[in-house]
């Protein structure tokens, strides 16, 4: 299946990154037992924010430092995490983050959301269509492979050369339709890359 670039979230499946990042973001440890008692709340505040964790964050914080009989400092790790959120929320992160395939986070404020689901679209458009290139150079070099071996007379696992040749002739077709769609996705790369404004 072919992709184009559009605009739109649903284009994009602006929602399907989301399930897998939300899932690597819960699953990883927090805080080590020498972070807790060091106690920096603000710089792991901080962190979480440039990170885009939401205030439930601190909920697992909590957790992981109960066994070192820490509790964390809410207002200091709440500061540090909006002044951490000012570097999350920018069109040029969530363009990266869309570029990477990552999810952006529901943690911004609203009246920013269109800018920057417009920039994340941007970028995960651009992620979306360089994995159908790698797909499609990865599936034409197999086919050349194949297409050599046949030329040179190798029946592969084919049980007559009959089969082999018609084989070899199918190949040609698509070995000319992946090339044009190859040249054809590279040029969508392109005109996104003069578009960049980040």
């Amino acid at each position: 299946m072919r992709l184009s670039v559009g605009w739109s979230l649903r284009s994009v499946g602006f929602t399907l990154p989301i399930l897998a990042s939300a899932l690597v973001l819960s699953s990883c440890a927090t805080l080590s037992k020498e972070q807790c008692v060091m106690g920096n709340w603000q710089a792991i505040g901080y962190n979480d924010g440039v990170a885009g964790y939401s205030s439930e964050r601190l909920a697992s914080h909590t957790k992981a430092c109960a066994k070192a009989n820490v509790s964390p400092d809410y207002q200091a790790w709440e500061r540090g995490r909006q002044q951490g959120l000012k570097q999350y929320c920018t069109p040029s992160n969530a363009y990266a983050l869309g570029r990477r395939g990552q999810q952006l986070n529901s943690v911004c404020p609203s009246a920013m959301l269109p800018e920057l689901r417009s920039s994340y679209t941007q970028g995960y458009n651009y992620y979306k269509l360089q994995a159908q290139l790698q797909e499609d150079q990865q599936q034409l070099q197999s086919y050349l492979t194949e297409y050599d071996k046949l030329r040179e007379g190798e029946q592969l696992d084919f049980k007559t050369e009959k089969e082999a040749r018609a084989r070899l002739l199918s190949l040609q077709p698509k070995i000319r339709s992946l090339r044009r769609d190859i040249n054809n996705t590279e040029a969508q790369l392109d005109s996104l890359n003069r578009q960049l404004k980040y």
